[in-house]
């Protein structure tokens, strides 16, 4: 079977860079270290830029934390604006911008060609924010990353249950490192008045665990890895992939502040919730493919609302190659094969989902016959992915 061998670093992490891109903008002065040039965050990185020359219109592209988390920067300064984005991304779950904000004395319209924002700046709610969570905690996180330099106290409650709760998590711990203060008790988070960016030193925005993973993957089925600048305790939730990868039989070695991956002689079945990492669902079906027996990948329901229906877009791509699955609510139930591959020829389309693409890239390289349509839409997390794999899609 092909080897695949690596060794290097990645870019900074999607996640975090937006989100640190905004903590930015309440405050010039915070410098960021690591960089990533995928659409998401050049997008957010213009959209900002242009927000300090009085722009009023913004694209958005593709980006979900793109559109979210520039509704709420933009709405903290009054005046009219209008977030542009792909048809795609304009038809995901949004109402919970119209929501949040409203509560603040935000008016948001929904336009064939956007989001329209007119906003006179935050207001004091006379209660609590009321906030549901249940289809994505990107709202939430776009809310609280926004809370610099308030006037009143912030004062939110949630209700139910918090998709990905790790995410904002994530976003929790970010917010805390550069200086936030927050109370948080049961469902309720409270964000004093007056909160100001901690800018004593250089934030290093960690290496992107979900585009590590991509690669670490191809490593994990045949050959060796190792990547730079793995961060010791990282705040993202994908770091997850790792422990994955050892009830898996994969070798992973820490040292140093790096990561080594390499493949065992034979991949063992896994049965995981991914609850707290849904970004891993599509490339690590691909990886559970070369398992031999049945792997079970559950717990992530908000799969359906991704860029595209990941369940179902998984489950094409593994049954076009021939791989027994079974779609689930929250996931799917793989018949693994062992390290054989091949089969028909096919074409497969990922439907605007980077994480699909790539997951059509790793069983490409182990020999599936694929023709992987608009292979770019990498773009949008990894651009550099295809050519660390070495994969011609």
């Amino acid at each position: 079977m092909r080897e695949f061998y690596f060794r290097g670093t990645i870019p900074a992490s999607k996640s975090l860079m937006n989100r640190a891109l905004i903590v930015q903008s309440y405050d010039p002065r915070l410098k960021l270290s690591g960089d990533s040039s995928c659409d998401d965050v050049v997008h957010l990185r213009k959209s900002l830029a242009r927000l300090e020359s009085s722009a009023r219109v913004f694209d958005c592209g593709e980006g979900g934390t793109t559109l979210r988390f520039l509704a709420f920067r933009v709405s903290r300064k009054p005046g009219t604006y209008l977030l542009k984005g792909s048809a795609r991304l304009l038809k995901r779950p949004q109402d919970e911008v119209q929501n949040i904000l409203g509560q603040l004395g935000v008016e948001v319209r929904f336009e064939k060609s956007g989001l329209r924002i007119l906003s006179r700046g935050w207001k004091n709610p006379a209660r609590p924010v009321v906030t549901n969570a249940r289809e994505s905690s990107q709202f939430l996180s776009a809310l609280v990353l926004n809370s610099w330099n308030l006037d009143f106290d912030l004062k939110i409650k949630v209700q139910g249950k918090i998709t990905s709760e790790s995410y904002f998590s994530m976003t929790l711990k970010l917010l805390k490192e550069l200086g936030l203060r927050y109370r948080r008790q049961g469902s309720f988070l409270t964000v004093p008045a007056g909160q100001k960016v901690k800018v004593t030193k250089k934030y290093q925005v960690e290496s992107d665990l979900s585009s590590l993973f991509s690669v670490a993957s191809f490593a994990a089925v045949s050959g060796k890895a190792q990547f730079l600048d793995f961060p010791g305790n990282s705040l993202q939730p994908d770091a997850a992939f790792v422990s994955i990868f050892k009830k898996m039989g994969i070798a992973c070695s820490r040292r140093r502040g790096s990561l080594g991956i390499s493949s065992p002689q034979k991949l063992k079945a896994v049965q995981v919730s991914l609850r707290n990492s849904p970004d891993l669902f599509p490339v690590l079906a691909a990886v559970c493919t070369f398992a031999e027996g049945r792997s079970v990948l559950y717990g992530a329901p908000q799969l359906v609302l991704k860029e595209s229906n990941r369940i179902e877009k998984t489950a094409e791509l593994l049954r076009k190659c021939g791989v027994q699955c079974r779609t689930r609510k929250d996931g799917l139930e793989i018949q693994g094969r062992g390290l054989g591959c091949g089969g028909p020829a096919f074409v497969y389309d990922p439907d605007q989902d980077h994480r699909l693409a790539m997951a059509a890239g790793l069983l490409k390289y182990f020999g599936q016959n694929i023709r992987i349509k608009h292979p770019k839409v990498v773009r949008k997390s990894f651009p550099e992915f295809w050519s660390y794999v070495g994969v011609r899609a």
